[in-house]
């Protein structure tokens, strides 16, 4: 009998486990995880329209991870074409205006230390 309501149990646990969406842990973090993570609100969101996240460079080609969106020279975000990707910036351009994106790595800078 024992064994029977474990067998039930299971059963009916199981359909509802299999419903669990994975996410690829890949997968650039979205701006809204990205403010979370350092306690940004919606503010920061209007004051930036674009975050940057990452560049990958290789001899292949080159993309930037845009606002989650994994973007090449030529593609559009909102209305801006990316125009450059170099290391450490990509250059958009939106209504005749360049947008510079830089990556912000938001580590403490200690003037004091000094490298040997």
């Amino acid at each position: 009998m024992r064994i029977l309501t474990v067998i039930i149990a299971l059963a009916i646990a199981l359909p509802a486990a299999g419903q669990t969406v994975l996410r690829d842990p890949t997968r650039p973090p979205s701006a809204a995880e990205v403010a979370a993570w350092f306690d940004q609100g919606a503010q920061t969101r209007a004051s930036t329209p674009f975050h940057l996240q990452s560049i990958l460079l290789s001899s292949q080609r080159r993309i930037a991870i845009i606002d989650g969106q994994r973007l090449q020279a030529g593609d559009t975000i909102e209305g801006a074409e990316v125009q450059r990707i170099e290391p450490g910036r990509v250059v958009l351009e939106r209504d005749g205006q360049a947008i510079e994106l830089t990556i912000d790595t938001h580590l403490p800078h200690h003037p004091d230390e000094s490298r040997n």
